[in-house]
């Protein structure tokens, strides 16, 4: 038996170097069960023959994930605890409240203001491109110079109006308002041509006010919710027609005058009023609905201690405090900015508008209180946050999330991309940040 046993071992040796080397897999030393020979792990030892061809794997072995797991446990405890890892904690938590520059104010609040004044911009941008060229020959008259310069906001509105009829002179899916037939369209253009040929401000006013008292909401959504209204009034009302507005004399008329007395030079007062409070509303709304999930879970955090017997912080209170000031802030800072735009608007319209053009001049005055109202937002965001801080909410969510090591994981995770694209990151984050990755590897 000897010889056969010696080139058995002979064998395995060429296969699997020096007996016992690697105990791994069948062999002379493991009684060719693939388990080794573990004085540690008696599971292993005493049941490895129900599983004679499995080659060892750890995770067959009970102590041996035990003891796995147990280190895990112990390396998200002791990174719990990590001044480093404490670093990036307050790193993260503070990138979850952003500092934003003007420029991305002005380019997000601002356009967003100006779209939901002119939404039509955003649905039928085509159109309104397209739309232009009809309004700019129109307007390019040089004898209306000094009309432009003397009474830029009628002269503003008249643009406007002109554009936005011959914008709707094309297609469009007439959800909310059908396309000009090509009669409808004509007789619109040649109000506004009588009116900039008379050279007479009054009529290019009344003009105006035509083409926007005519611009009906006759489409598809407005026929549906009138026909519903009526199968239940019992009435026979119709939507107002292209020709029944212009028909209309004493509303164009008491909207003439209205737009005759807007003021070339509005007082701050006025620019306050002109403006409205829709946007600010809106502004202020916005924040307190994307608040609703820090104040859940400032509420949540205070049931939390409550349960451990901990005395309360009043987080939720806290953290409703820091939303609503912020939403009030927003609102005060759109109006006063807008007011602002509004107001600067007064005094270098007809600059405006006379150098750059009627259309980019109307353009312009159309948008410069959106711009103002960004940037006074962008400010009131400034000062808030000075008395405010930061939402008590972002550090409860990180501090949840080195409860665990997945939430730690996670944590790593979103620091090192938002390192990534931050240019001047600080160093000891950087060193805090390297550190760790290399512990936790």
């Amino acid at each position: 038996m000897v010889a056969p046993i010696q080139s058995l071992l002979n064998m395995e040796t060429m296969l699997y170097g020096a007996p016992g080397l690697n105990m791994s897999v069948p062999n002379y030393f493991n009684n060719y069960t693939g388990v080794p020979y573990n004085s540690y792990d008696s599971l292993a030892n005493a049941y490895g023959y129900l599983n004679p061809d499995m080659y060892y794997n750890s995770a067959y072995d009970y102590n041996s994930a035990a003891l796995a797991n147990a280190q895990a446990e112990q390396t998200s405890a002791n990174l719990q605890n990590n001044k480093d890892m404490q670093t990036l904690a307050n790193y993260y938590a503070k990138s979850l409240s952003p500092s934003e520059s003007l420029g991305s104010a002005i380019m997000g609040m601002g356009v967003m203001g100006a779209v939901m004044n002119n939404p039509r911009y955003l649905a039928h941008p085509i159109n309104s491109l397209i739309g232009s060229g009809d309004v700019h020959k129109m307007f390019k008259d040089p004898n209306i110079k000094a009309l432009w310069d003397k009474n830029y906001q009628v002269m503003q509105e008249a643009y406007f109006q002109m554009h936005k009829a011959s914008s709707r002179k094309y297609w469009k899916l007439g959800l909310f308002r059908k396309k000009y037939s090509a009669e409808e369209y004509k007789q619109l253009k040649e109000i506004m041509e009588r009116a900039l040929k008379s050279n007479n401000i009054d009529e290019i006013a009344k003009a105006s006010e035509t083409l926007k008292h005519a611009y009906v909401n006759n489409g598809g959504w407005f026929k549906f919710t009138n026909g519903v209204k009526n199968f239940f009034t019992g009435s026979k009302n119709e939507l107002p027609s292209v020709a029944s507005r212009i028909a209309d004399k004493t509303t164009i008329a008491n909207n003439t005058k209205g737009l005759l007395k807007t003021p070339l030079n509005p007082t701050f007062k006025q620019a306050l009023k002109k403006g409205g409070i829709g946007a600010s509303l809106l502004f202020a709304g916005i924040e307190l609905f994307f608040g609703m999930g820090n104040i859940k879970t400032a509420f949540a955090k205070d049931k939390e201690d409550k349960a451990a017997g901990k005395a309360s912080q009043n987080y939720g209170m806290k953290q409703l405090g820091q939303t609503t000031v912020k939403a009030l802030g927003n609102a005060a800072g759109w109006a006063a900015g807008e007011a602002a735009g509004i107001w600067a608007a007064g005094a270098l319209g007809a600059k405006i508008g006379t150098f750059f053009g009627p259309g980019v001049g109307t353009a312009i005055g159309g948008v410069i209180g959106m711009v103002g109202g960004a940037i006074g937002m962008w400010l009131t965001g400034k000062v808030t946050k000075a008395l405010v801080g930061d939402d008590i909410a972002n550090q409860i969510n990180v501090n949840n999330k080195l409860k665990t090591e997945q939430g730690q994981q996670e944590l790593l995770f979103e620091v090192g991309q938002i390192i990534k694209k931050d240019k001047d990151v600080n160093p000891q984050v950087a060193s805090a940040f390297n550190t760790i990755i290399t512990q936790y590897a």
